[in-house]
């Protein structure tokens, strides 16, 4: 007994040792007071930051309700110094918190009221103070929408998005379905004192069913662009076997009253993932995954300009991924089984790859990020004493293995690149999974929870499957710009830190993020500075 005790003792010393020699030099990890919350309090969003520190939007969920909203302000060395419930009313109604953004240096709070009797949902908006984190006594209404010929059931939503150069606020609604109808939507775009420059109700000449709207963005000059899915007959991503849809921008400018159509299409080509940037010249850059298999798989990538005045394709690149690169980061059995595929002739490609980022750089190149990501469950049956026979569903939340592509200013691939991941949680929504990615000078840094034995990882095979817990790290992975990677610990989670939640973490600056981090009660906030 003894024996192993020791045995155990030294794996653990070694253990130890190894994630403290890769531990990266350029890196530095400072923590702020952990705290306790309830359990069913967690982070939603970073919603800003300044010299005195940053802002965040907490909810703590209620059994039968949307939950409560608090902002929180914590200082430069990540403790908090201010929490308060988001409460406002209007005419006696209490409003519900939509979203806060920071826009020119404030932060202001869009709140929504549903009037079920007249079937209106307003959207309202009001600064904040700082200082006190209570918001301003100038409330204003500034959208409607009505939506008394839908569904009770469905009063439409709101959402925004932030020009490029920060100038330029676009609050973004759309109608609830109906079918027979086309889609509506509308626009109402801000200048940065949040002064309205122009509004719009539009319709789209599609048909609702057959339309479903992806991304939505807001230029620098104030224009506004769609980007959409056209179906053929029926809203399915696949018919008889085939690809059902296309893509399609459509580009809103003179204050809404000019649209230009954008089919997004080659022959032969079809493209599975998009997202679109507008860059300086105003071109619509598009970037994303293609198929010729189907919707679900990928077998390389592409990179489109297309300019904003003509139309017409200016750059246009594609590269198929090579059958190392498909096979990178797979078990043995299976990567030999997929050879012998392509050997044959067969097509070979990825599957459940989701477009994440879409990053323009400043000399007009482009960086692209995808994940691995999917949702699949098992029932498992129980039969009692009495023979009765009850089920249990199991919910299982994959991210795994993550691509980055790099395009150069001349629009051509450069190189594409796998990171090994390999993330598989149960009824927990993938909570402590994913990635953080932050872009300092010509390098990434992707931030993830991952098995320590995967800080020597190089393949081939699979890395370690990533468990929640005490035997779990921060990895951190540095790539430079011709794709070359290294890996080093961020922090080990012991039998009673907190797990850090990526997906909420947050670039803040040029060289710092925000890590937010949680188990059961207790919390903690953290900044992660990127020396080079």
């Amino acid at each position: 007994m003894t024996r192993i005790i020791s045995c155990m003792l030294m794996t653990l010393f070694i253990s130890q040792l190894a994630i403290g020699q890769k531990t990266s030099k350029n890196i530095e990890m400072t923590w702020g007071k952990e705290f306790k919350e309830s359990k069913k309090t967690t982070l939603i969003d970073i919603v800003g930051y300044d010299e005195s520190g940053i802002y965040a939007l907490k909810v703590r969920m209620g059994l039968f309700s949307a939950g409560k909203k608090y902002i929180e302000h914590y200082d430069n060395k990540m403790n908090q110094t201010t929490s308060i419930e988001l409460i406002q009313n209007y005419d006696d109604n209490e409003l519900y918190t939509e979203f806060i953004v920071q826009f020119n240096k404030e932060l202001y709070l869009f709140s929504s009221f549903i009037n079920k009797k007249q079937k209106m949902n307003y959207l309202f908006v009001s600064s904040i103070n700082k200082k006190t984190l209570e918001p301003n006594h100038d409330l204003k209404k500034i959208a409607e929408l009505d939506y008394k010929y839908y569904s009770k059931y469905n009063a439409g939503g709101y959402f925004y998005d932030l020009s490029d150069d920060s100038t330029k606020l676009m609050i973004y609604y759309d109608l609830p379905y109906k079918k027979g109808l086309n889609e509506k939507f509308g626009f109402h775009v801000f200048d940065e004192d949040l002064n309205l420059i122009w509004k719009k109700s539009l319709t789209l000449p599609y048909k609702e069913e057959l339309f479903a709207i992806e991304k939505y963005r807001v230029d620098n000059n104030g224009n506004t662009y769609i980007l959409g899915r056209i179906y053929k007959d029926i809203k399915k991503e696949k018919r008889k076997g085939k690809p059902n849809y296309k893509y399609q921008v459509l580009a809103y400018s003179n204050e809404g009253n000019t649209m230009i159509e954008y089919p997004i299409h080659l022959p032969g080509k079809f493209f599975t993932d998009m997202n679109i940037a507008i860059n300086k010249d105003n071109d619509i850059v598009c970037g994303g995954f293609f198929s010729e298999e189907g919707t679900f798989s990928i077998k390389g990538c592409y990179f489109l300009r297309i300019d904003g005045e003509t139309k017409e394709i200016k750059t246009k690149s594609f590269k198929d991924f090579g059958l190392d690169f498909l096979t990178q980061n797979m078990k043995e059995r299976v990567a030999k089984k997929t050879k012998k595929k392509a050997a044959k002739g067969k097509a070979v490609e990825l599957y459940e790859y989701d477009l994440n980022e879409f990053i323009l750089r400043s000399d007009g190149g482009a960086v692209l990020v995808g994940e691995q990501y999917y949702i699949y469950t098992r029932k498992t049956y129980h039969t009692d004493a009495n023979g009765n026979t009850t089920s249990t569903t199991t919910y299982y939340f994959v991210h795994n293995d993550i691509i980055v592509i790099n395009i150069n200013p001349d629009g051509e691939i450069e190189w594409a690149e796998k990171i090994a991941k390999q993330q598989k949680t149960t009824n927990d929504f993938g909570f402590y999974s994913s990635y953080a990615l932050a872009v300092v000078h010509d390098k990434l840094y992707f931030v993830f929870n991952d098995n320590p034995k995967n800080l020597y990882y190089k393949g081939p095979g699979n890395p370690q499957r990533f468990t929640k817990g005490k035997n779990s790290i921060v990895m951190v992975i540095e790539m430079d710009n011709d794709g070359n990677q290294s890996r080093s610990a961020l922090y080990r989670v012991n039998n009673d830190a907190v797990l850090t939640r990526p997906q909420v973490c947050e670039q803040i600056s040029k060289n710092k993020m925000i890590i937010f981090s949680q188990k059961r009660k207790h919390q903690r906030f953290g900044i992660v500075t990127f020396k080079d």
